[in-house]
């Protein structure tokens, strides 16, 4: 077998820029947490739905106001990281120091820093 590199240190950019970009990827990953978790259960659609006579559902407000910030805030930054997790992993793989697979091998640490903080937010409730 053919060696790719000097070892661990091969291993450390490729990780290392897969977990900063999985930090900015808390942002979008958040916001989509957010409106599935808050926005969708709503009864309501608008605050003028809640006062409709016969309307007995829950309607918070504050989350109908932010509702359409989130989904603008959780577009363009997904978009943001997207295009940092296709330059990272197709163009810095390119390095023939580096090798394609050992950035593929080390894509998946993206989605670790929103899965730590999912884990920790479901343990505490």
């Amino acid at each position: 077998m053919a060696s790719d590199g000097p070892g661990p240190l091969r291993w450390t950019a490729p990780i290392l820029l897969n977990l900063l970009i999985g930090l900015l990827a808390t942002v979008p990953l958040g916001c989509a947490w957010w409106l599935v978790s808050e926005w969708l259960p709503m009864d309501c659609g608008s605050v003028q739905e809640s006062y409709s006579p016969g309307f007995s559902g829950s309607c918070n407000y504050s989350t109908l106001d932010n509702g359409p910030v989130v989904m603008g805030l959780g577009a363009v930054s997904g978009a943001v990281v997207l295009g940092l997790v296709a330059w990272a992993n197709v163009s810095l793989s390119r390095n023939p120091a580096l090798g394609r697979a050992t950035w593929l091998r080390a894509a998946p640490f993206v989605v670790a820093p929103f899965a730590a903080w999912a884990v920790l937010a479901l343990l505490a409730g």
